[in-house]
């Protein structure tokens, strides 16, 4: 015997726009058209906690010998913009404090690969690859305020 959804597909699609404007997006996740509510950097009681961040979506996060490269990397090809402390405490004053970093890990990658010319920051795609720059990204994890977004 096959079992059968209660709902139909457009009473499922009507549930998840519903619990998407209650939810923030990133406490939403689908996986195969199925929901699945997460409630990221929660105590036991499933309350977020303030300044707590969720899990970051690079894959190299919190791997000490990635963590070990990606300040290396950093120090060669970002601190001369962005400072040693990745604070923009650079050589140009107009770099991101990366330790405040708000736009979340995927951004990060894009703004690295792509650049953002109208900050007068190159494009680094052509330099590193996607493994320097998750060590990178790895490292800065570590230097991270509360309220950085590196998820």
């Amino acid at each position: 015997m096959k079992l059968r959804s209660p709902f139909t597909a457009g009473a499922s699609a009507a549930l998840f726009v519903i619990l998407g404007l209650v939810l923030p997006a990133s406490a939403i996740a689908v996986e195969r058209g199925r929901f699945t509510p997460k409630i990221a950097a929660a105590d036991a009681s499933g309350e977020l906690q303030p300044g707590a961040r969720g899990p970051s979506s690079n894959p190299l996060s919190g791997n000490p010998e990635a963590i070990d490269v990606g300040k290396q990397l950093f120090h060669t090809w970002c601190a001369q913009c962005h400072g040693p402390k990745a604070d923009g405490g650079g050589q140009h004053k107009y770099a991101a404090n990366l330790t405040t970093f708000p736009f979340g890990y995927k951004e990060f990658v894009a703004t690295v690969k792509n650049g953002r010319v109208q900050k007068q920051m190159p494009p680094w795609k052509n330099v590193l690859d996607d493994d320097a720059i998750n060590k990178i990204g790895a490292y800065l994890e570590t230097l991270a305020q509360p309220g950085a977004d590196w998820r």
